[in-house]
This record gives C-alpha cells, structure tokens and sequence, in this order.
C-alpha cells in the first residue's frame, strides 16, 4: 500500500509525455530540413567545343562525379558528352540537364541558377563559373636553328628579336576547330633580357615582331611543322601534346615550346539549371563549386589544360605550361569564339605591316 504514491506519480509522469510527445516529435522534424539534402540522379550535360592536351574533359568531369557522390552518399550524377548540336537537338525536343558543361561562347537556351560570386582570372557570368581554360604556345624546331647556325636563349618565352630571327626560317598557325592562334603574338610577352643592356635594349628600341612576321602558313600548321615546312609553330594545348607524342613515333622534329601571352578563346563553362526543387539546385550549385575547388583544379594536370584559380600548384615540372598558367591568371585576354573571323582578318593585316590593324586587335583584347 506504501507503494500506491509511488506509483501514481510514476503514471501521472507517463501521461504528461506521453501528451508532450507530438510537441517534441513536430518540434524535430520542423528543424529536419536545415540538415535535409537532395536525393536522387542529376544529369549533367557535357557539351565539346575544343580537345584539351591529354585526357578528355568528359573524363575529368566523370571522376569529380564520383568524388562529389563519395561526400553525397544520395546523390548520383549522370554524365553526358555530346555536341552543341546534340544538345540544342535535345534542348528542342524539351530535354533539360541539371547540370551543364559547355564552351565559353554558346548560348544556353534554359534558364541558369545564379551562382555565389567568386574571385576568378577569368571574370565569371553570374550564372556560370570558368573551370578550366585553354591557351597557345609556341614551338621551335631546334635542330633546323642549328643548321641554320641560329640560336635561342633558355627560358619560358622568346624576345621579340629571337622569335623574329627563327620566323626568316617559317612559321606557321594552328588551333582547335572555330577557335584562332593568330591574336596572341600581338599580345606578346617575354623574359627580360640576360645580356646586357646596352643600346640594343633600351627603352622602345624592342622591335614589335607581330607587325613583321613571314607566314608560311595560317592554317594546318602542325602538318607543316611535322613535315619541316616551318621553322615555328604556334598553337594550341593540343597541338603542342600531338606534336609530342608525333616526336616519340619520330614523326615530328625535335623542338623546344614556349609560352606566348595571355590570350585565349578557349574556357570550358559549368552552370546549374534554374529549378522549382531548391534542394535539387543547391545540389547542383555545390558540384559546380566543387569544380572550381583547389583539390578538383590541381586534376586539370591530367588534361594538360589550365586552371582558373590563381596559385595552384601544377605544371611546375613543365617550364612551358606552367608559363602559359602564369600567363593566363596574371595577363588574362579571353576573347568569345565569335571573334574569330573578324581577329583572323586583322591578324594578317598586321603580319602584313598594317599597324591600324594591330591597334585595332589590342584594343577588342584589352
């Protein structure tokens, strides 16, 4: 009988939470969705538009997929490459991806996620972030500047005089497929001089090679350089790991590369489609800064193309490539695709001696 109190306030408690507990059970879920993410397949749109200097973009993209699903357990990202043609096909019969991947320069036709702002070398639409870049180099035929008893100097880049010197022997163009290599010279840059400074270097006494330059040829240039027509090639990543891989089959002379400037019309675009799901978009917008992190920028060494990040360690094995980074975060010229004609044009004015028509180009670069 002692025990009755007892009891009845062990069961006068019970009842109290069992009355409280739909409080702290509508309490909890109310404060889940702070903590509650996207689940489920996003699909991401790869679209081409220029070949990096080694492995592909797609693959690149493939595998900073499954690093960002290791950390989003729920989340799978389907990967696509394709074309811009493929993809306004797509478009057009009312496909949309989550995710899109594509070259600085086409137009999305679907609404786009505005994405935070981010400090880039390359100023970023508000809808999209720069993730990796391409750019051009210049290659010496070594051996024929010997027999030619000619001579370069070591280094990241060629002087005016030097780059002037090696061209009496032929130089030629080349570049990805609705892209052009022919502005960058005029936007050349250079070591300082090693020699000394007498009158040869002084002030405004640097001879402007972009206005004096003999071409062999504006196009097809790796084919004449293979082949020894040209003594000087400039182009693009790609071009430069072709040649390389052409010199270990003996197919290419052996030569040295240099950076040239800072211009490029090659960037590869990330953006998140626009979404009425806010969890599937904050989703989309976490990869797309994923992409644009150190850890994911330093992979680009495996596509021999640059990063948009400033400072990041990479190429530092690569003289050259490392000079075209440096180049590209520090002197950054990037021009649309669209341009090309119009840059093409006034290039061979100004390698003809029309100096109009190189202001012209450094004024749309600047």
């Amino acid at each position: 009988m002692k025990a009755k109190p007892y009891a009845y306030f062990l069961c006068a408690i019970t009842l109290i939470l069992i009355a409280l507990s739909p409080v702290f059970i509508l309490s909890y879920y109310e404060t889940m969705p702070e903590n509650e993410s996207y689940k489920g397949i996003l699909t991401l749109w790869h679209i081409t538009g220029w070949r990096t200097g080694g492995s592909s973009g797609v693959s690149f993209l493939k595998k900073r997929a499954s690093e960002f699903e290791s950390v989003n357990p729920h989340v799978f990202i389907r990967t696509v490459s394709m074309t811009a043609a493929e993809a306004n096909e797509a478009v057009s019969c009312g496909e949309i991806p989550d995710i899109v991947s594509y070259p600085y320069g086409y137009e999305i036709s679907f609404p786009l996620s505005f994405l935070p702002q981010k400090d880039f070398a390359v100023n970023p639409l508000s809808t999209a972030y720069p993730y990796m870049r391409g750019g051009y180099c210049m290659l010496i035929n070594t051996d024929m500047l010997s027999e030619q008893a000619a001579e370069v100097s070591e280094g990241w880049g060629l002087r005016p005089d030097e780059l002037l010197t090696a061209a009496q022997f032929g130089l030629c163009f080349d570049s990805e497929k609705g892209y052009t290599s022919l502005p960058s010279v005029m936007l050349h840059e250079y070591p300082e001089a090693k020699r000394p400074n007498i009158s040869t270097w002084g002030e405004g006494d640097v001879p402007d090679a972009a206005l004096g330059l003999p071409v062999t040829s504006y196009t097809d240039g790796l084919t004449a350089f293979c082949e020894e027509k040209a003594c000087i090639l400039i182009a693009s990543q790609r071009q430069l790991f072709e040649a390389q891989a052409l010199y270990e089959q003996n197919e290419a002379p052996s030569f040295s590369a240099y950076a040239v400037s800072g211009y490029t019309d090659m960037a590869q675009m990330i953006s998140a489609a626009e979404s009425e799901d806010e969890l599937k978009k904050k989703m989309c917008i976490s990869f797309t800064e994923f992409l644009v992190s150190e850890s994911a920028q330093k992979k680009l060494y495996a596509l021999g193309v640059f990063p948009v990040l400033p400072d990041i360690k990479i190429y530092q094995d690569d003289e050259c490539r490392y000079a075209i980074y440096e180049l590209l975060c520090k002197k950054n010229r990037l021009l649309f695709p669209q341009y090309t004609n119009e840059l093409d044009e006034l290039s061979k004015k100004a390698y003809s001696g029309d100096a109009k028509a190189l202001r012209e180009i450094r004024r749309l670069l600047q």
